[in-house]
């Protein structure tokens, strides 16, 4: 069993993938809020889970604990995935 602190967004995204093989890390996560194209599939799917499971209050607390502007963040959420 794992002791590491993992942040709700991270477990909202993975909570919803099923293969622990897909599951995303804190920094995989971080990473893609950086990108603004060329999803791949699992990113797709984490950016659509993030949009329609997430709760402001955990995007807001990722944004501030991984030190990604919100701004940035919710850039890539509004970005047209498919």
């Amino acid at each position: 069993m794992q002791n590491k602190f993992q942040p709700m967004l991270l477990l909202t995204v993975n909570n919803s993938i099923g293969n622990k093989k897909n599951h995303l890390t804190i920094k995989s996560l971080c990473q893609l809020f950086s990108k603004s194209s060329d999803f791949s599939n699992i990113e797709k799917y984490a950016l659509n889970t993030i949009k329609t499971e997430a709760t402001q209050d955990e995007i807001s607390w990722f944004s501030q604990d991984y030190h990604i502007p919100l701004s940035k963040l919710k850039h890539v959420l509004s970005t047209d995935l498919y």
